[in-house]
C-alpha cells in the first residue's frame, strides 16, 4: 500500500470528511541577483497556498531570481511532476526554476511511514 506522500497526496479532515488535496511537504530556496546574495529560505507543507505564495516571491524577486523547491526523495513522479507544473511559468517572466527530490532527507509523514 502506498502512503499519501508516495501519491502525492494528503487527507485532510473537515468536519468528519476525508477529502484528498495535494500535500507535500518541501523546502525552497529564493535567490535574487539584486540586491547581491539576497536570500529567503522557507520549509513546511506544500499546499496550493503555499505554491502561490512561493510563486508571488519569485515573481516579485524578478528576473535571474532562482527557486529551488526539494521534496523527500519518496515523492512520486507524478507528485514532482504536479509540483513543477504549478512553477513552469515562472520561466516565461525570467525566473529560474528547479523542483528535485533530495535523496538525503529523511521525512516522517503523518500516518508514521518514513520517507528517505
Amino acid at each position: 500500500m502506498r502512503t499519501p506522500l508516495e501519491i502525492g497526496t494528503d487527507p485532510i479532515r473537515t468536519g468528519g470528511i476525508v477529502s484528498q488535496q495535494k500535500v507535500f511537504p518541501f523546502r525552497a530556496t529564493l535567490e535574487r541577483t539584486v540586491p547581491e546574495g539576497a536570500r529567503s529560505q522557507r520549509s513546511g507543507w506544500l499546499t496550493p497556498y503555499e505554491v502561490e505564495t512561493l510563486y508571488t516571491d519569485a515573481l516579485w524577486a524578478g528576473r535571474g531570481a532562482r527557486l529551488e523547491v526539494s521534496v523527500p526523495a519518496r515523492t512520486s513522479e507524478e507528485g514532482l511532476g504536479w509540483i513543477r507544473d504549478r512553477f513552469d511559468r515562472l520561466s516565461k517572466r525570467g525566473v529560474g526554476v528547479r523542483v528535485r527530490r533530495d535523496e538525503s532527507w529523511e521525512f516522517r509523514d503523518l500516518l508514521g511511514a518514513t520517507a528517505h
